[in-house]
């Protein structure tokens, strides 16, 4: 019974399902190994006591044979193929107890028989020689079987190896899927991002595009905000060196007013010596039958009706004076307006203009023709002279007006404008550097007529003129039809013919407490020829535009063409205005407007200065403190054949500085061949002009031309004694005539 039970599956049987695997996987190797086997010897049998003490599996050493016991002594060959293996299942009737029940037999090195034999040969009985033998063999097999317990046999390794082998197998392939897996996650992800990488970078560009217009918006607004800043800056600076100017002419008047209660009969005696120097004059000229000049004027005797001698003798009431053409320049108001500034204004004060745009480059000017979007676009060039459309420039263009319907020819017209000087009637021989040019809308005029407001210095009063031909020079229409000329004085309106002398305009002054009425402008209106609603409003305009001649303190505001278009509106084309310098305290945000490059840059560095300098066309310089004694000395000029320079004031109280920077500005007219300085010593003494003389003459640039010196008045001795120590090369007079008749005998050689 005990044979029959079952038995636990042991390390026995799983070597031996190992061993029919690896015959159904590898038979040759197994019958190689077989043959091995059966080449090491024969099988030792043992008894039913000893299988029962080593019934466990025993692991063979490499090449014994292999049996396997079921119950019994029989032994059964290893399994060399899977038919066998069946077979074997077949011979157990399919019973696994029995076949589990197996105890592997294993041939060992201990012989029982020999010890049993050496024991009865050294004398121990038969029966005594096996006990030892079978205690011997206890023990062995006893310790054996704690070395295997405690030891993995090379089938274990095998099995190990195998079953790990297996596993890393199925490992590898579950790696395998894995990574193929995880590759492709992987990449679905990295597809993933790449897109979202993408749309980033896209939103990025985006946002710095935005953040770039936001910030060139911020910085325009910033540049706008300083240029504002600055502009308001710069006018309230001008506002206090204006008030501080006015301050300080008020302190000098007060000073001088002192002063002058202690020069005045000084003064009485100089008057009256040069009432006899004048005296003395006029009876040299009488007796010497000297003729008098053809630009010269007499204002004490009407020329028009006079006659003179016929040998061309001056009458004896003849008192010779400055040509009116110098009359004229010593007047120059500083402040004038170029034609878009002048729009600007009259814009703000509600008067009709065109839409207009200006340009400094032939880009600026690309792009404002293009925004205008205008039908036909007029280009003007802008400078302080009119006759601007028959003029010429020096690019050989002909004309400063061009119209053009093509915004592409703009370019090239403007190309030819900007950077080169305008020539008409009234610019000298070089012209005008043209530094921007105007594009306005170009508008149908179906009726052209002229109006201007002017302030007449005689009247002490504006005065409006007005003439049904506009469009041309008014000089020309004054000479052929003075009778389309009118002039509305203080309420009366007059053709200008009985007014005219000489072609010249002699106008009289409007109501400046009133200003023109409604009346006035309307019969002005229909006087131009305006008829309906244009003669409203024609009206509406000249009272616009006489606000805008009040508010600025404008010396003249003249629009020609004063017109009207097809569509029956009143325009502005055409307008120039100029200002009251003397005003200029009171219009800061004016003087920034100022365009020095059309003025006469002496005249500007002497406005800078202090100094009052008018450019003349003669050949003498003059430096003289006092406009009158200023007039009086290019008077003695004239008198002896030749024509003073310039208009040179530099006033009572000039310094050594300013001194040296009159003649700076005298030597950078290149007409002067000789200088006359002619000073009375009053508030600026003798000393003084001399002192900044040879602070000129020494430090300065060397000064070519001969310089004749008039000293008279404070310190007048002590002058002359520095001016010959200084050793300089000059004339000294004392009277004024030798001195002009010396000036002139230099500027001639």
């Amino acid at each position: 019974m005990a044979s029959s039970a079952r038995q636990p599956i042991t390390k026995g049987t799983i070597g031996l399902f190992r061993q029919a695997h690896l015959e159904r996987r590898c038979p040759n190797a197994v019958l190689a190994r077989q043959k091995h086997s059966a080449s090491s010897g024969p099988i030792v049998q043992e008894d039913s006591a000893t299988r029962s003490d080593t019934a466990t599996r025993s692991e063979p050493s490499r090449g014994s044979q292999r049996s396997i016991a079921v119950g019994t002594s029989a032994t059964f060959p290893l399994l060399s193929s899977p038919s066998r293996y069946t077979q074997l299942f077949k011979d157990f009737n399919g019973s696994p107890s029995l076949f589990f029940r197996r105890t592997i037999v294993t041939n060992h090195n201990f012989n029982t028989n020999k010890v049993v034999t050496k024991l009865e040969n050294n004398g121990y009985l038969r029966g005594q020689a096996e006990g030892i033998m079978r205690a011997i063999k206890g023990l062995l097999g006893q310790h054996t079987n704690k070395i295997r317990k405690n030891m993995l046999t090379s089938g274990d390794l095998e099995n190990e190896s195998y079953l790990f082998k297996a596993a890393l197998t199925e490992l590898r392939t579950e790696l395998q899927i894995l990574r193929k897996n995880d590759a492709a996650a992987l990449a679905i992800k990295s597809e993933i991002i790449s897109r979202e990488i993408d749309s980033l970078n896209q939103k990025l560009r985006e946002d710095i595009a935005n953040l770039k217009n936001d910030i060139a918006i911020d910085m325009n607004s910033r540049k706008s905000d300083v240029r504002e800043e600055q502009k308001a800056l710069e006018i309230r600076i001008q506002s206090m060196s204006n008030h501080y100017m006015a301050q300080l002419g008020d302190m000098r008047t007060k000073m001088e007013a002192a002063k002058w209660e202690a020069t005045r009969k000084g003064m009485v005696a100089i008057f009256i010596s040069a009432t006899f120097v004048l005296l003395t004059s006029r009876i040299l000229m009488s007796s010497k039958d000297e003729k008098v000049p053809d630009d010269y004027i007499d204002p004490y005797v009407n020329h028009s009706n006079a006659q003179n001698n016929s040998d061309g003798m001056v009458p004896d009431t003849f008192v010779p004076l400055l040509p009116l053409k110098a009359l004229v320049a010593s007047q120059v108001r500083y402040l004038n307006l170029h034609e878009y500034q002048s729009k600007q204004l009259m814009a703000k004060h509600n008067v009709n203009v065109q839409r207009f745009a200006i340009a400094e480059t032939v880009e600026q000017a690309e792009n404002a023709a293009r925004g205008l979007k205008a039908k036909e676009i007029v280009i003007k060039a802008q400078i302080h002279a009119g006759g601007r459309g028959k003029g010429e420039f020096s690019s050989g263009l002909k004309s400063g007006v061009h119209l053009t319907k093509d915004p592409a020819k703009v370019p090239g017209l403007v190309s030819q404008m900007l950077g080169y000087k305008l020539k008409t009637k009234q610019t000298s021989e070089d012209g005008v550097l043209v530094n921007k040019v105007m594009l306005a809308e170009a508008l149908d005029i179906a009726k052209e007529t002229y109006f201007a407001i002017l302030m007449d210095r005689d009247s002490g009063g504006p005065v409006m003129v007005g003439s049904p031909d506009g469009g041309v020079d008014i000089e020309q229409v004054a000479a052929t039809h003075p009778d389309h000329i009118f002039k509305v004085t203080g309420g009366n309106e007059q053709h200008s013919s009985a007014i005219y002398v000489n072609g010249c305009l002699a106008l009289t002054v409007v109501d400046i407490e009133t200003g023109p009425t409604e009346k006035q402008t309307l019969d002005m209106a229909m006087k131009l020829g305006f008829q309906g609603k244009a003669v409203a409003d024609a009206s509406e305009q000249m009272q616009n535009l006489y606000e805008l001649f009040m508010d600025v303190d404008a010396t003249q505001v003249e629009i020609n063409p004063f017109g009207l278009t097809p569509q029956n509106q009143v325009v502005c084309f055409d307008a120039k205005i100029s200002f009251d310098d003397n005003a200029a305290f009171k219009h800061p945000e004016l003087q920034v407007m100022r365009d020095t490059t059309e003025e006469n840059p002496r005249e500007v560095e002497a406005e800078d200065c202090g100094l009052n300098y008018v450019g003349m066309e003669g050949n003498i310089g003059c430096l003289v403190n006092g406009a009158g004694l200023a007039l009086a000395t290019m008077d003695i000029i004239k008198l002896h054949g030749a024509s003073p320079a310039n208009f040179l004031d530099v006033g009572g109280g000039v310094t050594t500085t300013q001194v040296r920077q009159a003649f700076k500005i005298l030597t950078d007219d290149k007409n002067v061949k000789t200088i006359l300085v002619n000073i009375f010593g009053g508030i600026a003494s003798c000393l003084t002009i001399a002192e900044g003389m040879v602070t000129a003459l020494t430090e300065g640039p060397k000064i070519k031309v001969p310089i004749v010196v008039r000293l008279q008045g404070n310190q007048v001795q002590e002058a002359k004694e520095y001016l010959r120590k200084s050793g300089l090369p000059l004339t000294l007079r004392d009277d004024l005539d030798e001195a002009a008749i010396a000036s002139v005998q230099l500027a001639s050689a």
